[in-house]
């Protein structure tokens, strides 16, 4: 890894920044040779947790720069990990970034200079998120910059004031599986009256391997996940907003209804669909999410009814 600048912190960082990872080794080598690259940004550390990986990233970690620190723990978690390093971070400005994410050289002087101009009102800066099939150089030019996500408080790239996030409580621990705890947190930050506001120079690039047919029981593992996690999401804020954003409405049943022939398959995704998609891989990133939406409302509701006998025998 390449290393730009060996000079260990005299005093306290400006910016923590926590990069939380799980069996990505290679990813988060190129995730950090981005970061240790920074350009005209405010002194800043690195704090990569490691939520339980056994494929070298602990060795990794010993060829790191005086920058970075590293903090290794058994696998609990996405929420577990970014709480710890919330807890970890030492600079009053927080940003998160995934260990699949590339980010460019000004990313870090961009959300710097976005919690400047708010001019001490309580915000939090959202960076723009560029999805690529490939690692890509974020120092290249002419790499094309097009955020099709409007995801509130999406942590792969993503900073807030750190007293800010313990004030609101940090993740919710509970959200041991994919999905929704960041979103959770962000809601709880919009309770505290913090708004959100773009900081459109900090570009990451966040890297999907382009599909292929192996990856479709992953894809619908984390579906079942995503679904699981969105009961506990109703079940800490029982609202009609967030009804509509885990997809526990009427016409979701339905929908989804019809896409599984009245439940007799899985999901809309079908052998014959999926040898489609993988000759085209680019209509697959849109497509699959919602072929394979019906899994994660099966499992949703799955774990409603479980929770639900769980608090009447009282367990």
């Amino acid at each position: 890894m390449k290393q730009k600048d060996n000079t260990r912190l005299t005093g306290r960082p400006a910016i923590s920044v926590v990069v939380t990872t799980h069996q990505r080794a290679d990813l988060l080598a190129r995730c950090l040779a981005a970061l240790l690259a920074q350009e005209a940004a405010p002194p800043y550390e690195i704090v990569v947790v490691d939520d339980g990986s056994r494929d070298g990233t602990r060795d990794l970690a010993a060829l790191l720069d005086p920058r970075v620190r590293y903090h290794w723990q058994e696998n609990a978690g996405r929420a577990a990990a970014r709480n710890k390093g919330l807890e970890l971070a030492e600079g009053p400005l927080l940003v998160y970034v995934d260990s699949d994410v590339f980010v460019v050289p000004g990313f870090l002087a961009a959300h710097a200079a976005a919690h400047r101009r708010a001019g001490g009102r309580l915000v939090f800066a959202q960076g723009v998120s560029v999805d690529v099939t490939r690692p890509v150089d974020p120092a290249a030019p002419g790499v094309p910059v097009a955020d099709p996500s409007r995801a509130f408080f999406d942590t792969k790239n993503v900073s807030v004031p750190t007293d800010l996030l313990r004030r609101a409580g940090g993740f919710d621990a509970r959200f041991t599986q994919y999905g929704w705890e960041d979103l959770e947190a962000g809601m709880r930050l919009r309770d505290l009256g913090v708004r959100k506001v773009r900081a459109a120079g900090a570009v990451g690039f966040h890297y999907h391997p382009a599909f292929a047919p192996g990856d479709l029981e992953k894809l619908a593992r984390l579906e079942e996940e995503r679904g699981r996690m969105g009961a506990r999401f109703l079940a800490l804020r029982p609202t009609w907003e967030v009804r509509l954003m885990i997809g526990l409405t009427p016409l979701h049943h339905f929908v989804f209804w019809l896409m599984t022939g009245g439940w007799r398959r899985p999901d809309g995704a079908s052998p014959r669909l999926v040898s489609f998609l993988a000759e085209r891989p680019a209509l697959a990133a849109l497509a699959l999410p919602g072929l394979l939406a019906p899994r994660g409302y099966t499992a949703l509701r799955q774990e409603l009814a479980a929770m639900s006998a769980e608090n009447l025998t009282g367990i």
